[in-house]
């Protein structure tokens, strides 16, 4: 499984969750293998501080990351969220805190 985690900068599993995809500098992406990390990247996030979002063009960004989950704070677009969903990619919301400790809950 991979999950992609808004990230609020560029530590990694350090990183606190991004409380929404403008205000997250960096996704860090966990692969997780029969129960375990295997491996673990930090994309830089293309969106940040963008004022208008393209729900197509951050779901394609998520998809080639290969994610079947993203962990954020808030979505707020309707239209990201939606889009997430028909493309089988569970949105994880009402998150905070630091991405190591939120991994060992999921």
């Amino acid at each position: 499984m991979i999950i992609a985690f808004a990230s609020k900068n560029h530590l990694g599993l350090n990183s606190d969750i991004g409380s929404n995809i403008v205000s997250s500098e960096y996704f860090t992406v966990a692969e997780i293998e029969n129960g375990k990390l295997k491996k673990v990247k930090n994309l830089e996030n293309p969106f940040f501080k963008e004022e208008e979002i393209n729900a197509q063009k951050f779901v394609d960004f998520i998809k080639n990351t290969n994610a079947q989950k993203i962990v954020i704070s808030v979505v707020d677009n309707a239209d990201i969220e939606n889009e997430l969903l028909l493309n089988d990619i569970e949105v994880i919301k009402n998150v905070n805190g630091r991405i190591a400790d939120i991994l060992k809950e999921l």
